[in-house]
Order: structure tokens, then C-alpha cells, then sequence
């Protein structure tokens, strides 16, 4: 149990904590966009802000927990979404049909039908692909549009700084919420009294 007390935490100092610190600075727009599905498509500089922080995070802990699951997963060159997520998807298949509640009313399935797999290719090279059924989440191509090709035009009159939406930024940082809640009760399994750790307060 001490070992499980370390670890979570660890995992709350280094990573948690950041969390609820970005939904602090998401809840503090709701000031001037209400979390209302009639503004979902609602984009701002503040949201292309956030998006881009909370998904590099994503990133970030995708990895530390792929480590946890495989050790081997350090010993991949510039891993990407393909590699921690058949780790992830391997060890946390639940994570691709967990529901989170947001602002106590709206349902989010953030990682829905999210799944890689790994083969080997003509070349006898390892390689990874989504999995029989499963799908890239839409936010995390939105991010890297937004990313990469903010000025490019992906319909009439509209550019990919349009993706910074309320509706982009809610499915992500439901992303991170659930990949860290998840974790964190797989790491502690049982969590005492003395450990405390601060709830979310747009998420259950």
C-alpha cells in the first residue's frame, strides 16, 4: 500500500494538479461562453490556447502511462498516438466506452470505439494501425489541424482555427480527465483517508 501511495502521489503532483489547473482556466470562459451545446461550434484564441495545452498533456501522460504498462515503450523513437495507444487500448480497453459527465447535464465519450493494433508488415517491421472497428478521435485531428495547418482552408469560408471550439475543447479535456481518473484507479486500487486528492469540478 505505501508503494501504491507513492506512486499516486507522484502522479497528482506531476500531473494532476496541471490538470485541475487547466480546467480552472476553462472554467473561467465560461464568463463569456456559456457551456451550452447551442455554442459548440464557438471558436476563440482562448480555446486554441487551451486545446493545444491540454492535448500536448494528453501526449505527456499517454506516455508515462504507457511506460507503466510496457517497459519496452521507452525504447521507441518519437512515439505518437499509434504507439501509446495500442499500449493503452491493450491494458485499458475500458477506456473506449467510459461515459464522463461534464457541467453535471452533458454525457462526453471522449475515447469512443479508440483502439490500435500491432503486426508486422512485408517487411517483417513492426507497425501499428487502428484496430477492426476503431477510430482516431475526431478532437485529436482537430488539434493537429489546428497545430500544423491553422490557415488552411478545409470547406468554403472556413480555416482550421475554426476547430478551437467549445465543443473540440470540451471532448479533450474530457479526454485527459478520463485517462487520468482511469489510471489513477488502477495505480491505487484502494486509497486511504490520508490520501487526498482534489476533485474535478466540471467532471464526474
Amino acid at each position: 500500500m505505501n508503494n501504491h501511495k507513492s506512486e499516486i502521489s507522484i502522479f497528482v503532483k506531476s500531473y494532476w494538479n496541471y490538470f485541475l489547473e487547466l480546467e480552472n482556466e476553462f472554467q473561467q470562459t465560461q464568463k463569456y461562453v456559456s457551456f451550452d451545446k447551442y455554442n459548440e461550434r464557438t471558436y476563440s484564441v482562448e480555446y486554441l490556447k487551451l486545446i493545444q495545452a491540454v492535448c500536448s498533456e494528453i501526449d505527456v501522460v499517454a506516455k508515462e502511462i504507457a511506460n507503466y504498462f510496457d517497459q519496452d515503450f521507452k525504447i521507441i523513437k518519437s512515439p505518437t498516438i499509434k504507439h501509446w495507444g495500442y499500449v493503452i487500448s491493450k491494458n485499458m480497453p475500458q477506456l473506449s466506452t467510459l461515459k464522463v459527465i461534464f457541467n453535471n447535464d452533458i454525457e462526453v465519450y471522449p475515447w469512443d470505439k479508440f483502439g490500435y493494433t500491432r503486426y508486422k508488415n512485408k517487411n517483417d517491421i513492426i507497425t501499428y494501425k487502428l484496430d477492426t472497428g476503431c477510430q482516431k478521435p475526431s478532437w485529436w485531428d482537430d488539434y493537429c489541424k489546428i497545430k500544423h495547418n491553422r490557415t488552411q482552408q478545409y470547406e468554403e469560408g472556413n480555416i482550421y482555427f475554426t476547430k478551437a471550439s467549445l465543443k473540440n475543447m470540451i471532448l479533450s479535456i474530457s479526454a485527459l480527465y478520463s485517462l487520468e481518473i482511469l489510471y489513477m484507479e488502477i495505480i491505487t486500487p484502494e486509497i486511504g483517508p490520508d490520501c487526498y486528492i482534489e476533485e474535478s469540478k466540471l467532471f464526474e
